[in-house]
């Protein structure tokens, strides 16, 4: 799985990618539609290299669809890549047409774990900002996450949501099946937190990196967690003043991650393809040996009508204890955290009319969504791993109704609480 935000790690390493020549890169205007940004920093710890290996074939995966494409046309790429746990890169990546390769630039070489804070990610994207401007920005974070939830809310992590059972062994070694975009079958985790040994040191909560965002004066056209947990309401409303969409899963993300080689066209153009975006998704997990999955693209612009709507809806409705049990949830914790939105707010309101005018605003800010029958969590290791029915499902999560304790010691301090609520 995958964790980032409330907490957020981001690893990946560059492959298959040497120097180049001027004479053969692609034409880059001063001034270009788009600029890109992978953000792939480190979710292992100092001793372990966490979803490292599995970045590679990420990176290599939207390399190949470039070359497909025959290049990036208006748009640029950087890479900002932890190749260790202490060193870390920020690259172009070119298209080098004499070639039909895709090549690297060394921009910019870093050390510490500085994109864990709001100074050093700012600092990374002003370095960003400078060397690639453009009309317009996107976002792609590549690691694990948990939501909205915070870092220091996990007071015994990783143990708390990682013990197996099986004493003595090690959850990210356990055999579980993983196969590569070209059917090559491994056996890897999925991508549920960052580093599981060290979240203090490798990770960064969602209001600092959405600080960060602020500070460099970058409005992302999209944001992209290719991480678990990250469709959260609490997430889009956090996000919405430094970008126009979210596109995330609500539930765990396999390995593998998202399928850059089919997505790739629908982000990297000026004007996003969101919907074929989830539509690529959708696709490649259906049919893939792990079929489980969710992806949503929503609109952060619509975060405010929402939150206003449920701010009246709170006032006069409250969950009560026995309807709980009765939400879709999506997560595999056995107390939940994330819940269904479109699914919680039908049990919360009991007036048809508020329920249809809240629903209404809701499904505005979907712009697309998809869902396997089934969604597949790891939480817990081998013996204990959880197959969820999805029986509905609207595109996005809410914690409102979580009694866990990680969702109790948190949830009152996210901006969509304290808008919603107070």
């Amino acid at each position: 799985m995958k964790k980032l935000f409330g907490v957020f790690f981001l690893t990946v390493f560059l492959f298959g990618l040497a120097g180049c020549s001027s004479d053969d890169e692609e034409n880059i205007d001063e001034m270009t539609k788009q600029t890109i940004l992978v953000f792939m920093p480190w979710s292992g710890s100092s001793s372990s290299q966490g979803l490292y290996p599995i970045m590679k074939v990420n990176v290599d995966s939207i390399c190949s669809a470039i070359v497909a494409n025959k290049g990036m046309r208006d748009s640029r790429l950087m890479l900002f890549l932890s190749e260790t746990s202490n060193t870390s890169k920020l690259y172009e990546i070119v298209y080098n047409s004499s070639k039909s390769t895709c090549e690297r630039n060394v921009i910019k070489e870093y050390s510490g774990q500085g994109y864990a804070t709001t100074e050093g990610l700012t600092e990374i994207l002003n370095e960003v900002k400078t060397r690639a401007n453009a009309l317009n920005y996107a976002l792609i974070v590549g690691c694990h996450g948990t939501g909205w939830t915070f870092k220091e809310s996990w007071h015994n992590y990783p143990h708390y949501a990682k013990s197996t059972g099986w004493p003595g062994v090690n959850v990210l070694q356990e055999r579980i099946p993983y196969q590569d975009y070209d059917g090559e079958i491994t056996y890897k985790h999925t991508r549920f937190i960052g580093s599981v040994t060290d979240i203090a040191t490798y990770s960064i909560n969602i209001p600092d990196f959405a600080q960060a965002i602020t500070n460099a004066g970058m409005k992302m056209q999209y944001i992209l967690f290719d991480d678990c947990y990250m469709a959260n309401v609490e997430v889009a409303y956090e996000l919405r003043n430094v970008t126009n969409f979210l596109l995330a899963s609500t539930s765990e993300v396999m390995a593998i991650g998202v399928p850059y080689r089919t997505m790739w066209k629908s982000l990297a153009s000026a004007t996003p393809g969101y919907a074929n975006a989830v539509s690529a998704f959708n696709t490649f997990y259906k049919a893939y040996i792990m079929p489980y999955g969710t992806f949503s693209a929503i609109d952060c612009r619509k975060m405010e009508e929402l939150a206003v709507a449920m701010r009246d809806v709170n006032s006069r409705y409250t969950l009560t204890d026995d309807v709980r049990s009765k939400i879709q949830v999506l997560d595999g914790f056995d107390e939940p955290v994330f819940y269904d939105m479109g699914d919680y707010l039908k049990n919360l309101c009991t007036d048809t009319k508020d329920y249809s005018h809240l629903m209404t605003v809701l499904e505005s800010a979907i712009k697309s969504k998809c869902n396997t029958e089934k969604i597949y969590s790891f939480l817990y290791g081998s013996g204990r791993e959880k197959y969820i029915d999805v029986k509905t499902f609207s595109g996005i999560t809410i914690s409102d109704p979580s009694i866990n304790s990680v969702a109790k010691d948190g949830k009152e301090k996210t901006s969509w609480w304290k808008a919603t609520h107070q």
